[in-house]
């Protein structure tokens, strides 16, 4: 496959309260025209700046994970099992929704900037478990430096975030001119966001048993480009160059093509 590229007009809208709240939708609501309608558990990804305080009333989920991921400013979360919290730059919020919860989200600040994420457990096993809200401060996430890159892991490994679908998620910044490769694992499928600057991106591997690096053409990423990749053989690595002004900022999501389990239809 390599990769896929959608522009910010390939992607949905949507706006609350009033329009003080505008979100670019990656991936829509059930009906909404969007260029993909999911990648595996995946089923759901906006990113949103708030214009100025506002508010998205109570409203029901069931089932469901749901991960809020604060970019910049103040995000409140309130909800029917009793909790009243805030969570600022790097922070997250994590609903798994089980047999139902309600819960509300306030931008108590202007320009605050964040992202909600929808995944897909087993549903028929997570309907079953009672609601839970956790919180999770940018500090407790495990951050490391590599060559010209942060890489900050969200879902997975160390990181404090553990969901019954099978997710990896990172924050990665690159810097100005500087290269990063992510490994490809066959069988999973690598979402990211351009939240941040330009540059290009690609998938190298190597010839079956030719030794010899393969690479595709390099295709330029844009800010608000939504890419999705996936390796056609083993041994490939998604390959990202910055550009020389800005640099990079991308949110990556991993997640398996087929979970095991059947997917809702949207």
């Amino acid at each position: 496959m390599g990769i896929e590229i959608y522009s910010a007009s390939e992607q949905g809208v949507g706006a609350f309260d009033g329009g003080k709240f505008v979100e670019q939708r990656a991936i829509s609501f059930p009906g909404e025209k969007t260029a993909v309608d999911r990648v595996g558990p995946l089923f759901y990804w906006a990113w949103g700046k708030a214009s100025d305080v506002s508010e998205i009333g109570m409203h029901p989920h069931k089932a469901f994970e749901i991960v809020t991921y604060v970019i910049d400013g103040l995000v409140e979360h309130r909800d029917s099992l009793g909790s009243l919290e805030t969570v600022t730059n790097g922070g997250a919020q994590v609903i798994q929704a089980g047999s139902g919860v309600y819960h509300s989200e306030a931008f108590r600040r202007a320009g605050s900037e964040a992202m909600q994420i929808w995944f897909e457990p087993h549903l028929s096993e997570t309907v079953k478990k009672p609601a839970t809200y956790h919180q999770y401060e940018h500090e407790k996430f495990p951050v490391s430096q590599v060559t010209g890159a942060t890489v900050k892991t969200v879902i997975s490994g160390d990181a404090p975030i553990q969901l019954d679908t099978d997710v990896r998620m990172y924050d990665w910044e690159i810097e100005p001119g500087a290269a990063f490769s992510y490994d490809l694992e066959l069988g999973r499928r690598t979402a990211f966001l351009v939240i941040r600057g330009e540059g290009a991106g690609g998938v190298v591997g190597q010839e079956q048993g030719q030794g010899q690096e393969r690479e595709q053409s390099q295709k330029s990423l844009s800010h608000k480009d939504f890419v999705v990749a996936q390796a056609a053989g083993e041994g490939e690595a998604l390959h990202l160059q910055a550009g020389s002004e800005q640099g990079l900022r991308i949110i990556v999501i991993d997640v398996p093509e087929d979970p095991g389990y059947a997917l809702y239809r949207k």
